[in-house]
């Protein structure tokens, strides 16, 4: 099985592989990073994370079996006042179906957000706190934040996870 990924981030490639592996383990395993433009804003809020998820897809599928498409950034549900960083998963297969997923929502500190709504980055604003560059790559905001308890690979895998679940059972294709 062939599956390109939208993005040249090695975090996500390896959540990419770790979440087709766990569901397709009998089948030979061939995962592909590729350079997409997401075509939303660095930093993504609300609707631009799922647009950016489709657009690195789409981009990323060429002649693979699979593309797939994550994109994190900050959303407001409805009834909620802040916002919750997620990291969104789109997956397109050759004959243009798609599946979504998303992994688990947190609140970032209220200077984190302040700046981010100023147009700076989470990934700028995390490394410049934990002194970690590219944190994007590694723990991510959430490990630092959570000192270690979960990180971004993990909650990227489960966003893979979930955009797989229809596809689990043939019966939702």
């Amino acid at each position: 099985m062939k599956v390109h990924v939208g993005t040249r981030n090695s975090l996500k490639v390896k959540a990419v592989r770790a979440g087709f592996s766990d569901v397709f383990s009998e089948e030979p395993l061939h995962v592909v990073p590729v350079n997409v433009d997401a075509d939303v804003p660095s930093q993504p809020f609300d609707e631009e994370i799922v647009r950016g998820a489709i657009s690195r897809a789409r981009g990323a599928l060429g002649d693979a079996d699979f593309g797939v498409g994550i994109e994190a950034g900050l959303v407001r549900f409805p009834g909620l006042k802040e916002y919750l960083s997620v990291q969104f998963c789109v997956i397109i297969d050759r004959a243009g179906r798609m599946t979504f997923g998303h992994g688990p929502g947190f609140e970032l500190p209220q200077e984190i957000r302040d700046r981010l709504t100023r147009g700076s980055t989470l990934n700028r604003e995390m490394s410049r706190i934990s002194g970690i560059p590219e944190i994007k790559e590694k723990g991510g905001a959430i490990g630092y934040l959570s000192s270690g308890r979960i990180d971004r690979f993990t909650i990227t895998r489960e966003a893979v996870l979930m955009a797989l679940i229809p596809r689990i059972s043939g019966d939702w294709m």
